[in-house]
């Protein structure tokens, strides 16, 4: 498989995960995450791999900053093929305390920054009449943890999000799916981030006819 795949939101676990699968595939890949140091790092390893990526930084709900960092990485490496978002703020409260202010907080990170990135890319996949978008939830979507109530809102609001996109962009021939993961991402665990890429690879590679909205992985 050839192509780009473009990675919004990167971090050290899940998101290099699927910087290397995608990466193994030929793929050339895009990441963008708020800290420039951090994807220096994240660069330099995954060149040292063999694999070609780069990197451009920005906060994902700032969308003028985020535009920017998308038309620099498609710039040189052409409009993606496959739009991933990973970006997560982790937002913790019980339902009866939570500050009205964390609760938007976690909309504005976990489904705004979503609406951003998607709304920015696509554009060229219309016009290429393709394209996979895939977004990582959480099972606080649809499993009550009270602990993290404003994290549970934001990601049930981009659940909505994907389910919605999925139906809207479907006729076009752009699949769009959500990977719902209810548990914390651990190592050595059957939510080990490269188990986990491994949905993300299959989700790509369905045919139209099979395509899948959603994956919940419990």
């Amino acid at each position: 498989m050839a192509g780009h795949c473009l990675i919004v939101g990167a971090g050290p676990g899940l998101g290099l995960s699927l910087a290397r699968r995608f990466g193994a595939r030929g793929m050339a890949v895009g990441l963008v995450a708020r800290r420039a140091a951090a994807l220096d790092e994240y660069v330099d390893q995954l060149r040292g791999e063999g694999l070609a990526v780069e990197a451009a930084a920005a906060d994902v709900a700032d969308r003028t900053a985020l535009k920017h960092a998308l038309q620099i990485l498609m710039d040189h490496q052409g409009t993606p093929d496959i739009l991933i978002y990973n970006a997560f703020h982790r937002a913790e409260g019980l339902a009866s305390r939570m500050a009205v202010d964390d609760m938007l907080e976690s909309v504005r990170i976990n489904a705004g920054g979503a609406v951003n990135a998607v709304q920015l890319v696509l554009p060229g996949m219309r016009a290429a009449g393709k394209g996979t978008i895939l977004i990582t939830g959480g099972g606080a979507a649809i499993d009550p943890w009270p602990a993290l109530a404003p994290l549970g809102v934001g990601k049930a609001a981009l659940r909505n999000f994907a389910l919605n996109l999925a139906e809207e962009l479907k006729p076009e021939g752009i699949h769009v799916a959500t990977v719902t993961i209810c548990d914390h991402i651990a190592p050595g665990t059957r939510f080990d981030p490269d188990r986990i890429a491994r949905v993300y690879t299959d989700l790509a590679d369905e045919p139209r006819g099979a395509w899948r909205a959603e994956v919940i992985y419990r």
